[in-house]
Order: structure tokens, then C-alpha cells, then sequence
């Protein structure tokens, strides 16, 4: 079974331009830290990712998907995380070495 996690941002305060590049500079391990708090999760086997994919996640994790929150969806070999954006799409975090 697969595990989709939702990382909310924690009460620090910082603009989502700042974060994405803040992202960019420190890592997204570092950043998961410092400006999110710990992640809800829940099992999956799959999941329909079209116009009712907030509505699911908001629904099944009771919590409500706002602009800066990361998703990961993680198998037992690969790991995918995406960031929401202001205009409502899903925006994919590439981890860079």
C-alpha cells in the first residue's frame, strides 16, 4: 500500500514567493522543518487526481489544503511531493543532489 502525506505550513510567517525560494536554497528536508508542521498521512492504493482531488484530500484528511502545503505521494521505492499554488494547481518539488 502506497501513503499520501500532508504537510501543513506551522505558524511562521513567510510569503509563498519567499518559500518556494527559500525551498530552492535550503532543501526541501530543511524546509519541511523549519516552516511546516509534522505530516497527517493516510494509506492509498490509488487515487483519481482530476477536478475532485481537493475535495478527496480535504475530505479524508479533514483538514483544509491551503496555497504552500506539500502533498507527498510515497511507494515503497519512489517518493513524489508537490507544493499547492495560489491559482490551484499542484506544483512538483524536484529533489535536486
Amino acid at each position: 500500500m502506497s501513503t499520501i502525506r500532508v504537510y501543513k505550513r506551522n505558524s511562521t510567517y513567510v510569503d509563498l514567493g519567499q518559500l518556494v525560494e527559500e525551498l530552492s536554497d535550503i532543501g526541501l528536508n530543511e524546509a519541511l522543518q523549519k516552516y511546516y508542521n509534522k505530516p497527517v498521512e493516510h494509506g492509498a492504493k490509488s487515487i483519481v487526481a482530476g477536478p475532485s482531488f481537493m475535495q478527496y484530500l480535504n475530505k479524508l484528511f479533514k483538514i483544509q489544503i491551503a496555497a504552500g502545503d506539500i502533498l507527498q505521494f510515497e511507494t515503497k521505492d519512489n517518493s513524489k511531493y508537490f507544493m499547492f499554488s495560489l491559482t490551484g494547481t499542484w506544483d512538483e518539488i524536484i529533489k535536486l543532489q
